[in-house]
């Protein structure tokens, strides 16, 4: 029986989701309560699964209507960070109460993406339309750099640049917006020392104890791996096992042949929004919706994988469905949601 696209798009979502898991469960089987994490993501998930069952359901021209209403309310909420939040590992990203924590940034990709797509589909001039999503964008990554978040300011503007690029905007103010992040790159560096002491151990990985784990780690694993309860390496070296190095937790205890297979379960997710984008039958602003929802998905995957193997400095940034935390977790599943949404969309303005 041919799988629909979202019908596809929920199975890789699922299959990932249950290698997420294996992973938590992998990173933790050394330690004093080896299911208290992975017990956690559990019931992500299935929050994560009803909210995206629940946006399926919702109209996207709902979510169109009020996308700005909703990026506001979300980024209201991240502009609260600096006074409200709580600061982990140098990062004030989170706000907490008691054992349950938050991360809005999270939460609000699939509404910042939304508020985006509602002015770069503005019926107005092309200089007022990249000029208005340029300047919501740079609010954003503001609120984002001060607690301070280079990794995921990074995949805001990457989305911001995908879009602008997809809506066919001209190639000089690409180019200058290129330029400019490349100068607010250099900034973040120069105002935050651990930042260049990342791109010096990139550059030199004989230096870098992290990366090397990582390396001993991945190595490890072989071609099938070391299974559940055998991921030394990851139990006892690899900083954040089940979150920042968690692809190279899940090499380590499924081997290069598992985690081969949640490469192609990516490719499979990927391909299947790409799809909905380019169904003619789809309005532009659903389609350009879902081409946001992958590249978020694919830059974030690209950077975490590539940090893991080395070939990409440290960023900090987590594995979609896979890493643990519950904010990520639910903001995919939310972000999948309103692309589901977006792909049942045959209707709506042209």
């Amino acid at each position: 029986m041919k799988m629909s696209l979202r019908g596809t798009v929920i199975f890789s979502m699922i299959l990932l989701t249950f290698f997420g898991l294996l992973t938590i469960l992998s990173s933790q089987s050394e330690t004093h309560a080896p299911y208290y994490l992975f017990l956690r993501q559990l019931l992500s998930f299935g929050a994560a699964v009803g909210l995206m069952f629940l946006c399926g359901t919702i109209p996207f021209a709902f979510f169109r209507r009020n996308g700005l209403l909703l990026a506001g309310i979300s980024f209201l909420a991240v502009l609260g960070l600096p006074f409200l939040g709580s600061r982990i590992n140098g990062m004030c990203g989170w706000f907490r109460y008691g054992d349950f924590s938050l991360q809005p940034t999270e939460i609000a990709k699939a509404f910042f993406l939304l508020g985006l797509v509602v002015i770069l589909k503005h019926s107005g001039k092309e200089s007022y339309r990249f000029f208005a999503g340029l300047g919501y964008t740079l609010c954003w990554i503001g609120a984002i750099v001060i607690q301070p978040d280079f990794g995921t300011s990074f995949i805001y503007f990457s989305l911001f640049l995908t879009l602008i690029f997809i809506t066919g905007i001209r190639w000089r103010w690409l180019i200058g917006c290129a330029l400019l992040a490349a100068g607010g790159a250099a900034a973040f560096i120069h105002l935050h020392p651990y930042a260049g002491k990342r791109l010096t151990a990139f550059l030199n990985p004989a230096s870098s104890w992290h990366l090397q784990q990582l390396e001993l780690a991945s190595a490890r694993g072989g071609w099938f791996g070391s299974k559940i309860g055998q991921a030394l390496w990851s139990n006892a070296y690899v900083p954040l096992p089940y979150n920042d190095s968690a692809y190279a937790t899940l090499t380590e205890t499924i081997g290069f042949a598992g985690a081969l297979l949640v490469l192609v379960l990516f490719a499979v997710l990927l391909g299947a929004l790409s799809c909905i984008a380019m169904q003619k039958e789809v309005p532009p602003a659903a389609r350009l919706f879902t081409a946001g929802c992958a590249m978020i998905i694919g830059i974030q995957t690209l950077l975490h994988i590539g940090v893991n193997l080395s070939l990409l400095p440290p960023t900090g940034l987590t594995l979609p469905l896979i890493s643990y935390g519950g904010s990520s977790l639910v903001g995919c599943g939310i972000l999948l949601g309103i692309a589901l949404s977006a792909a049942k969309d045959k209707v709506a303005e042209k």
